[in-house]
């Protein structure tokens, strides 16, 4: 590679056939050549952002204030109809899950994705509907409800003694009286 404090002293590049020799002169006017290169560009892409800016802050002064409304009047239809299929999602997810609840599922967010799924075919989803595709989707995968008889009272292990809890003043008293 090239040193910075190269003076007249020769520089040489090895490439796959010969060897080059090239004056520490002209290198560095190569580098400068590829400096102002740079510069240039840079300031052409600036240019090219400005002209740019310049050209849709143009473009939207010269509409119309019926196109501007009429382009309002678009993007607020886009937005309802955004918020109205995801208020629809939303319902389609309660009935799901009001659908669900109370079944032993093993894994819901796999049953849910399942269950989507095949109420992305139906063309009207009510309760009923998806009360069917529930039981429909249920019954065809089986691995999805769990099949254990949990003992809810039992915690995590059982207990042996079935005495009540001591308060601490109680211990102190049997402590001290003993």
């Amino acid at each position: 590679m090239v040193e910075e404090n190269v003076t007249t002293e020769e520089v040489t590049e090895e490439s796959s056939d010969e060897q080059k020799t090239f004056d520490a002169d002209y290198v560095k006017q190569l580098r400068e050549e590829a400096k102002t290169y740079r510069k240039d560009k840079a300031a052409l892409k600036k240019e090219y952002e400005e002209a740019k800016a310049k050209l849709t802050s143009l473009e939207a002064e010269k509409l119309t204030d019926v196109e501007k409304k009429e382009a309002k009047i678009a993007e607020l239809e886009k937005q309802l109809t955004d918020i109205q299929s995801a208020t629809k999602a939303k319902d389609i997810d309660n009935m799901v899950l009001k659908a669900i609840s109370g079944k032993p599922i093993v894994d819901v967010e796999a049953a849910m994705l399942l269950i989507q799924k095949e109420l992305a075919s139906e063309d009207e989803v009510n309760d009923e509907v998806v009360t069917k595709i529930v039981e429909n989707v249920l019954k065809a995968k089986p691995y999805l409800i769990s099949t254990d008889k949990q003992n809810i009272g039992a915690g995590n292990f059982a207990r042996q003694d079935n005495e009540p809890a001591k308060d601490p003043d109680r211990m102190l008293g049997e402590f001290l009286n003993s």
